[in-house]
């Protein structure tokens, strides 16, 4: 089974055993969460597309860690001499192993 989810600004396409990276939240590590906003179910009775969610579907996962993502540079040059700037973060994220679709 397939679903697409929506977790604040952004979709991630997942099904049973896959992880991935979403934004930090205040959790436990181990603890269990749920994404409701389902946009998308494809399973073997065919797919169900929602407007804008599916109805009564929920994907459930575990909180495997938190991590931070890659470095990210920004530049900023102007055309005079000596003005440029150069800053940089890591953003943190939590790694979700996504346990079940529930439709």
């Amino acid at each position: 089974m397939l679903a697409i989810i929506e977790d604040k600004t952004s979709q991630y396409r997942v099904s049973e055993g896959d992880t991935i990276d979403v934004d930090l939240r205040d959790v436990e590590i181990g603890s269990s969460i749920e994404f409701d906003k389902v946009c998308l179910l494809d399973g073997e009775g065919g797919a169900k597309v929602g407007s804008p969610y599916v109805e009564g579907a929920s994907v459930s996962g575990t909180v495997v860690e938190a991590i931070k993502g890659p470095k990210v540079i920004t530049m900023h040059f102007r055309r005079r001499k000596d003005s440029q700037s150069r800053k940089g973060h890591r953003q943190k994220f939590l790694r979700v192993k996504i346990d079940k679709i529930k439709a």
